[in-house]
């Protein structure tokens, strides 16, 4: 018989009437996650996830004060988080880079679910060394946030934990179902759960172009255009990947606008 599992949660957000709807949905929909709290402030919401250790935080990105990013700092215990905005794009692309879950307001009851799930699997499997790895990516997103501008570090969610990797050490991304391959400089593979597409539109800023449907490369370590039957990107481990025809064009504009 499958354990059954119980998470212990916090709600944290300054609108009574956010907190009131969240809370709602957790109890209507989610069976596994029970509030244990909730706190408006950053203040209150350090105090009480330091002290109660709860299994998971729904954290609001914007308050008052302090904001959702500036509690990081302040914990001494590191809970699971998730991130609850109503905007801020640049906000959700730090917490993609950083790998750790969201939910946009107004909070979907079937992306709640999806939520409660990948929670469930990661209390489940987690480990000393993964947690470590975990408070790791929490502190490589509050660093993402205090330096605006292009993401430099992604954390990669891995089946041991979490693994903190520099984009400019990624050569390329090669998607394998619903799976990413990452391949680093070092010749290392790395596969996450995770789709290419997620990973396309974070790094689409950082010098990283889709040339095909199943790949994605770094301009920084593109070696050569070959144009013998049909066109392939030579990459700096030797490895040649098609660009399919109508990503040639763009490729082409976007290397001679990389190399300038």
């Amino acid at each position: 018989m499958n354990e059954i599992i119980t998470l212990k949660a916090i709600v944290v957000d300054d609108e009574p009437g956010a907190v009131n709807n969240l809370c709602k949905l957790i109890s209507t929909y989610c069976s596994s996650i029970k509030v244990s709290g909730t706190c408006n402030s950053a203040d209150s919401a350090a105090d009480m996830i330091n002290n109660t250790k709860p299994d998971v935080v729904f954290l609001d990105v914007s308050m008052p004060g302090k904001n959702g990013f500036e509690l990081l700092g302040m914990l001494t215990f590191h809970p699971l988080i998730v991130f609850v905005t109503a905007y801020e794009q640049y906000a959700i692309k730090a917490i993609k880079a950083s790998a750790v879950d969201f939910l946009l307001k107004p909070v979907d009851v079937n992306d709640l679910k999806q939520v409660e799930q990948k929670l469930l699997h990661v209390q489940q499997f987690k480990t000393s060394t993964g947690m470590a790895g975990y408070s790791t990516a929490l502190t490589n997103l509050a660093t993402i946030v205090a330096n605006p501008g292009a993401v430099r570090t992604i954390t990669i969610p891995t089946a041991d934990g979490y693994t903190i990797a520099d984009i400019k050490d990624i050569l390329y991304m090669e998607g394998v179902n619903n799976y990413t391959a990452f391949h680093f400089s070092n010749s290392t593979r790395v596969l996450v759960s995770r789709t290419l597409r997620e990973y396309e539109e974070l790094l689409s800023d950082a010098g990283f172009i889709r040339i095909h449907k199943s790949s994605i490369i770094n301009l920084m370590h593109l070696k050569k255009l070959l144009t013998e039957d049909g066109m392939n990107a030579l990459m700096a481990d030797g490895k040649t990947l098609a660009v399919s025809r109508r990503r040639a064009s763009e490729l082409m504009e976007r290397t001679k606008q990389y190399r300038l």
